[in-house]
């Protein structure tokens, strides 16, 4: 179960419609490969420093996340 605290946006979709692999993103974003599974796995949520990090390295929308976030 998900953190309520925490969001949750579809960072699988995000890296795949750009061609990265798990190891990459996770480059891109200063975290583990396996933090990124389990992200895209449910198993964990993001906090909002992670999202606004997706957003930059993304280059996305803080408007884009709005329908996604719990």
């Amino acid at each position: 179960m998900q953190n309520k605290n925490k969001l949750w946006i579809d960072i699988r979709k995000l890296r795949q419609d750009r061609g990265w692999l798990q190891r990459e993103t996770a480059k891109k974003l200063g975290v583990t490969r396996a933090y990124i599974s389990s992200v895209e796995n449910g198993r964990r949520g993001i906090s909002m420093n992670m999202m606004l990090a997706i957003i930059r390295v993304f280059d996305v929308k803080y408007e884009d996340f709005l329908d996604k976030c719990n």
